[in-house]
C-alpha cells in the first residue's frame, strides 16, 4: 500500500492515479483538493484552484489542509514573501499539518507489509524521518537534475552576463536537507538519464535510482495532428516555457543572430527571467509573454518547429505537449529521451550557438516530416514501474 505526497497537481496527479488504478494507493496527502461545487470552487479568483482535483481519484482517501494552506499563502503575500523565504517556508508548513495527520491515521497502515510512502523532493525530510521511525519504506521523486544542475546554470550566467537574469542559486538549508532526503529514500525516482548521471555525479549511487519518465496521457486523444498547409517559405519556431539561461535561452538568441538574415522566426511563449532588452535587436524574435491555457494549443498549431535547447531538464513537459500536437521538436540531449533523431524531431548535437543554427537550417530543409509519434510511454506502465521493492 502506497501513501503519496505532493505539493499541487504535478503531472495531473499521474503517480497516485497510476498506484489507484493498480489497487495500491492508500492515501493521497496534497496542500490543496477542491472537489466540484466545494466552496472553494465557487469563490471568484480561485480559477487555477480548480485544477487541483481529479475525477479518476474521487474515490480515493485524501487528506487536504487546504483552508490552512490557503490562509499561508494570502498570509505570504500580503507580507509580499517570494523567492525561496516562501517556498521553504510553504514546504515546511505543509509537512507539519501531515505529519500530524499521518501520526494520527499511521495505526491504519501497520500490521502487514509496511506501506510505501512518496513524496516529491524539497517537500519529503519530515515525512521520511517520520516514516523511517515506523518502519516504512520511502521513495523520493526527484524534479530535478540536483546541485548539478545549480553548477550548470552558474557557469551560464558567468558566460552571459549581459542578460540580466533574476536567476539566483538555492539557499545552502535547501541542498542540506535534500541530502537527509536522498540519505533517507529507499528508492530515488528521476525522470531521465540525464538526472540520473547528474545524481552520480553528486554521489547517489546509481542502484538506488529508477527512471520513470513523465506520462503524456493527458495530452492523447482528442488533439488535432493535422498540420495547416504551409504559407509562405518563412520558418515558425516555437519555445514554449521559462525563458531563462536554463532553457538554453543565451545559446539560443546567439543561433538567432546568426540566421538574422534568413527567414526563420522565433516565437517566446512564457515568463521570462531575462531582460526583453536581450532581443531588441532580433526583428525576426518575437515575446508573447505567459499563454493562457485555453490558447496554448493554438501555439502549437501555429508553429512548425518547437525547439528546447535546454542546458539541463529533469524532463521537459512542453516537448511532450508538442510531439501530441503533430509539431516536431528540436531538442537538446539533457531533457528526456522523447525526441527520435529524424523519426519526430532532431536531437541537436551540442549548444553551441553555430550548431544550434545550423541544426534549425537542416531542419528546415526536411519539413514537413511525413508523421510525428509520441514516445511509447504511457501512465498504464507507471505503477509497474514503480512496483519493484525498495532496497
Amino acid at each position: 500500500m502506497w501513501i503519496v505526497s505532493q505539493i499541487g497537481a504535478r503531472e495531473h496527479y499521474a503517480i497516485p492515479r497510476a498506484l489507484a488504478r493498480a489497487g495500491e494507493l492508500g492515501l493521497l496527502c496534497t496542500d490543496a483538493w477542491v472537489r466540484p461545487g466545494s466552496v472553494w470552487a465557487s469563490l471568484p479568483g480561485t480559477r487555477r484552484l480548480r485544477d487541483r482535483y481529479h475525477d479518476e481519484l474521487a474515490g480515493e482517501a485524501v487528506f487536504a489542509p487546504t483552508a490552512r494552506m490557503l490562509a499561508f499563502e494570502v498570509g505570504q503575500r500580503l507580507r509580499r514573501s517570494r523567492g525561496w523565504d516562501a517556498i521553504i517556508a510553504r514546504n515546511t508548513l505543509y509537512q507539519k499539518y501531515l505529519v500530524a495527520h499521518l501520526a494520527a491515521v499511521a495505526e491504519s497502515f501497520d500490521g502487514g507489509d509496511p506501506p510505501t510512502l512518496f513524496s516529491y523532493s524539497g517537500a519529503a525530510l519530515e515525512l521520511f524521518r517520520f516514516a523511517k521511525a515506523r518502519g516504512w519504506r520511502t521513495v523520493l521523486g526527484q524534479i530535478d537534475p540536483g546541485p548539478e544542475e545549480e553548477r550548470i546554470v552558474e557557469a551560464e550566467s558567468r558566460r552571459y552576463p549581459e542578460l540580466r537574469t533574476s536567476w539566483k542559486p538555492n539557499p545552502p538549508l535547501y541542498w542540506e536537507q535534500w541530502r537527509e532526503e536522498v540519505a533517507l529514500a529507499d528508492r530515488v525516482v528521476v525522470n531521465s538519464e540525464w538526472s540520473l548521471q547528474c545524481l552520480v555525479k553528486e554521489g547517489v549511487p546509481a542502484e538506488k535510482m529508477e527512471i520513470v519518465p513523465l506520462v503524456y496521457e493527458e495530452f492523447v486523444g482528442g488533439l488535432s495532428t493535422e498540420r495547416p498547409a504551409k504559407e509562405g517559405l518563412n520558418l515558425e519556431i516555437l519555445f514554449l516555457g521559462q525563458i531563462n539561461l536554463r532553457k538554453g535561452m543565451g545559446r539560443l538568441l546567439e543561433a538567432m543572430r546568426l540566421l538574422k538574415d534568413e527567414p526563420i522566426s522565433l516565437t517566446l511563449a512564457g515568463p521570462s527571467e531575462i531582460d526583453p532588452s536581450a532581443w531588441g535587436d532580433l526583428p525576426r524574435v518575437k515575446w508573447v509573454g505567459v499563454i493562457p491555457r485555453s490558447e496554448v494549443g493554438k501555439s502549437y498549431g501555429a508553429a512548425d518547429l518547437f525547439i528546447l535547447p535546454t542546458l539541463s531538464d529533469g524532463y521537459a513537459l512542453t516537448q511532450l505537449e508538442a510531439l501530441a500536437h503533430g509539431l516536431p521538436v528540436l531538442a537538446s540531449r539533457h531533457c528526456g529521451e522523447a525526441v527520435t533523431h529524424g523519426g519526430n524531431g532532431w536531437i541537436l548535437p551540442d549548444l553551441e550557438p553555430e550548431n544550434i543554427a545550423n541544426a534549425i537550417r537542416a531542419a528546415r530543409e526536411a519539413l514537413p516530416l511525413p508523421k510525428v509519434e509520441m514516445p511509447a510511454f504511457a501512465m498504464d506502465d507507471l505503477a509497474a514501474r514503480l512496483a519493484p521493492e525498495a532496497p
